[in-house]
């Protein structure tokens, strides 16, 4: 006998749905301390390496029959009217949905020397930010901080961009972008700008506490320790932050190349 259909939710009303979709933004996301993960491979992952984090799992009307990714998960499913699932599959995916806890985000003391690379981030554009983070870890940085400036970094688009990076990386955060001008802060920083050293040639230290600035809003007139730049052909049109970000973090493991496993 052939077992009964899972309940499924319809209502836009429900409870659990309106919490849901409050994870499609900030303030929600730091209400419940949750997000929402979209994506096979990076829900996949999620289920197979921290399944622990992970509250419930939502699944499409449509696609109530076993899949791979709902069976390996043990935890809570939810089964929801495709309408509404559509509502949170907002990149498409048609396939499950996680949802999380977040980690807390210790504060960072700035005011002390680097260790190995840090990489500070004020980006408030999810797909930078997100695009950063992913290149950080691909690169090995050891320590990246959150300005009060960044967009939240488990905001849904940034874990899109970030290829599920963010769930890897040792994030903190860190003060507001007018308080990098502080002596005891500033003398610490190495700032990523359109003026400065050549950041390929530069003689990059092991412990260094890179800035990275958001677009638009640029990098504080601040006595920083040294500021690099990354040469361009053309200087009309200045080079995407994260992009810049990955080159600048490139040029740093150009000196200081991975430790290989012996």
């Amino acid at each position: 006998m052939p077992s009964p259909s899972p309940p499924v939710i319809s209502s836009q009303h429900n409870p659990h749905f309106k919490r849901w979709l409050s994870l499609l933004e900030t303030p929600g996301i730091k209400r419940h301390q949750q997000c929402l993960v979209s994506g096979e491979r990076i829900v996949t992952e999620l289920i197979k390496h921290a399944p622990k984090s992970i509250i419930e799992l939502l699944i499409a009307s449509r696609n109530s029959h076993p899949q791979p990714i709902t069976m390996d998960f043990t935890g809570t499913k939810h089964h929801l009217a495709n309408s509404l699932f559509q509502q949170l599959d907002i990149f498409g995916t048609h396939a499950p949905l996680a949802i999380s806890r977040i980690p807390t985000l210790p504060p960072y003391n700035l005011t002390g020397p680097p260790k190995g690379l840090e990489v500070l981030c004020p980006m408030g554009d999810p797909g930078n930010l997100g695009s950063l983070l992913r290149g950080c870890w691909i690169f090995g940085v050891d320590q990246v901080i959150l300005m009060n400036e960044s967009v939240h970094p488990f905001h849904p688009k940034v874990i899109r961009a970030s290829s599920g990076a963010v769930f890897l990386l040792s994030l903190n955060r860190g003060c507001s972008m007018g308080e990098l001008g502080q002596p005891e802060i500033a003398r610490w920083i190495t700032a990523l700008d359109i003026g400065g050293a050549n950041a390929s040639t530069w003689a990059w230290e092991g412990d260094t506490r890179l800035l990275i600035g958001e677009e638009g809003m640029g990098i504080p007139p601040v006595s920083f320790a040294q500021r690099l730049t990354i040469p361009q052909v053309q200087t009309t049109i200045p080079l995407n932050a994260s992009v810049a970000g990955h080159i600048a973090i490139y040029a740093y493991r150009q000196h200081h190349p991975f430790k290989t496993q012996e």
